[in-house]
């Protein structure tokens, strides 16, 4: 569990008005510029979005530099400090077991992120502001993922409110956690841009990206599921062909391999059996703390529903339900399914088989974050296209405001 801070801190009166303030700018303005002035847009949206989320920084009771620098919470920034890449990587089998904290239960990627963060600045305070804007970045790629797929810029800016007020990401800046989703946004944008356009350059660089994706943090590929699902869809309407498929499969399975073979030639590092260390050591860990397969089936429902924002999965059980409530018709023609049902039913799926997997038990608010990023897309595409109206999408996002500045006053999500 994570526990209630004694002696809760209230944040002065201006940070929630600004808060409100500058989302309303993000929703009420951007809807109007967005389709004409997108790229202004867009740039100016991410500033905005950045700021809201240093705002959100400034409510919980420890700085990001404090939370940085702390083996308790994340080692990876002592780690990085203490070895080079190289030594890294050509020692990974000897050196992992001797690290402290959760730079010996993770990929070396992550210690590589504090390294790449070290190369403009020192200051592990100036590093939690970094670690937020990169965050960011993934917001742009949900958009365009949201636009390519639905047609819609209101959609995809929707989905880019959800992202940047996402309830487990602020719990837990500056964890890296809170990046990791931009690896696994940034290949599945690669994947929906050849499908729009099949250049294979974007197939050689989803490989590419997959690597550094497994290097960082291998729990996303399960979310290939809704990878399977875009793809099915664009068979079925025969935007693509065999070929394309068989391109879609081995391209990146061989640009995949081409990085394996680079890093294991260059540096003697074996993906494959780092990967296999932290899977037996997360194994391992579920055994010594005694957290029992069938006691979070349920609770990692409840805290997942929580850290993905409670209006954003109620819009999302009601569209579940709705969809249901059809399946008897939707199912005699899935050749001609909207798109939006085909993501939501892979989006399901993916839960479920993440869920019942039980890798992760507890702590899922900060290890889902990955997953919960997705959930955004369903209740974008419902306030848009269905709703219709940015005063009701503004309560929307005012809700989760208000939930993220409650949880972080109350809870100590992250204690040095």
């Amino acid at each position: 569990t994570f526990p209630y801070f004694q002696n809760m801190i209230r944040p002065p009166f201006w940070i929630p008005l600004l808060l409100f303030v500058l989302t309303g700018v993000l929703i009420y303005l951007g809807s109007k510029l967005i389709k004409n002035h997108e790229a202004v847009t867009l740039i100016g949206g991410i500033f905005i979005a950045i700021a809201i989320q240093i705002l959100f920084q400034q409510i919980y009771k420890y700085p990001m530099d404090v939370l940085i620098k702390s083996n308790d919470d994340t080692s990876f920034y002592t780690v990085a400090s203490q070895y080079s890449p190289f030594d890294i990587l050509s020692h990974y089998q000897t050196l992992a077991p001797t690290f402290i904290g959760h730079a010996r239960s993770n990929m070396p990627g992550k210690i590589f992120f504090f390294q790449f963060l070290s190369l403009f600045t020192s200051s592990p305070q100036v590093m939690g502001y970094l670690i937020i804007a990169i965050s960011t970045f993934g917001g742009l790629l949900l958009y365009g993922i949201s636009k390519r797929l639905f047609q819609d810029k209101t959609v995809a800016l929707y989905a880019f409110v959800l992202y940047t007020l996402l309830p487990c990401k602020q719990d837990f800046f500056p964890i890296l956690n809170t990046v990791t989703p931009v690896f696994i946004l940034l290949s599945l944008y690669l994947l929906i841009v050849y499908l729009d356009s099949k250049n294979m350059l974007y197939l050689i660089l989803l490989g590419i990206t997959l690597y550094v994706l497994v290097l960082f943090d291998p729990s996303p590929l399960v979310t290939g599921i809704l990878f399977v699902g875009i793809i099915l869809f664009d068979l079925i309407q025969k935007k693509i062909s065999i070929k394309n498929l068989i391109a879609i499969i081995g391209i990146p399975v061989l640009s995949f391999a081409a990085i394996y073979l680079l890093f294991y030639v260059i540096f003697s590092f074996n993906l494959w059996q780092s990967l296999h260390f932290v899977f037996l050591d997360a194994s391992d860990f579920n055994v010594r703390a005694n957290r029992r397969y069938t006691l979070w089936l349920r609770e990692n429902v409840k805290e997942f529903f929580y850290g993905a924002g409670l209006p954003v999965m109620m819009i999302f059980i009601y569209s579940i339900f709705t969809f249901l409530s059809q399946v008897k018709e939707e199912i005699k023609n899935i050749s001609h399914w909207a798109v939006e049902n085909i993501y939501l039913v892979s989006l399901t799926l993916t839960f479920l088989i993440v869920l019942f997997l039980g890798i992760n038990r507890g702590e899922v608010t900060r290890l889902w974050i990955y997953l919960a990023v997705f959930f955004q897309i369903p209740v974008a595409v419902f306030m848009a296209k269905k709703v219709k109206s940015n005063t009701l999408f503004f309560i929307v996002a005012g809700t989760l405001i208000v939930q993220n500045i409650i949880s972080l006053m109350t809870v100590g999500f992250i204690i040095p």
